[in-house]
């Protein structure tokens, strides 16, 4: 005898069901619809997180803005720390040592040792000189510190005079590949100072006329 049809369903085929629905949705859910119609993986249309990540252009102007540029940024790759530029800034960085130590002794009031500082500094200019392969600028402002300890005359600079030197080499120390004008604008340092960075050869011939 053939079994009464009925419209209840079966618990097995119930849960069947629910497992077949439960996947297709979570297909549906991991899809995008593309303009053509067709299903397309979600994470191939979601923004890059790298892209939320990206700084406003004015913040990185800034930034850079600030960023202190090291020496092989600055000076010609053909000068930069070859054997002239290595030893103009051991040079300078002793002769720097030399003005403030000098510079301590004469606050002192120990005129012998400020002295004696104020000569090893100056057997170091004709070596600095040598370096003057490094530009223009460099040996014209070497080549003035020599003259203004010249036009001294033997005598012991004062405290306002060693604090000039100091200036000009610290400053050398940082630019030496200054041009022969930028050099020029450091000069009257000198002789605001007192010192005369010209030769006294060339003074008196100018005086003369």
């Amino acid at each position: 005898m053939a079994s009464p049809q009925t419209n209840i369903t079966s618990i097995e085929e119930f849960r069947y069901s629910r497992r077949f629905q439960s996947r297709t949705s979570a297909r549906e859910n991991t899809t995008a619809i593309e303009s053509d119609g067709a299903r397309k993986p979600v994470e191939s249309v979601t923004v890059p997180v790298d892209a939320e990540l990206e700084m406003p252009t004015a913040g990185r102007e800034d930034k850079l803005s600030t960023r202190r540029l090291t020496q092989s940024e600055l000076y010609p790759v053909r000068h930069a720390f070859s054997a002239e530029h290595i030893a103009a800034l051991r040079l300078l960085t002793l002769s720097i040592g030399r003005s403030g130590r000098a510079l301590r002794h004469l606050e002192e009031g120990d005129l012998v040792s400020a002295d004696v500082e104020i000569q090893k500094l100056q057997t170091l200019l004709p070596e600095l000189f040598c370096c003057r392969a490094l530009g223009d600028g460099f040996g014209t402002i070497v080549n003035a510190l020599m003259s203004a300890f010249e036009s001294l005359s033997g005598n012991t600079p004062n405290s306002n005079q060693i604090n000039a030197v100091r200036r000009i080499l610290e400053m050398l120390k940082d630019r030496p590949f200054l041009t022969a004008d930028e050099a020029d604008a450091q000069l009257p340092l000198l002789e605001e100072s007192g010192l005369s960075p010209y030769p006294p050869e060339l003074m008196t011939f100018l005086s003369s006329e």
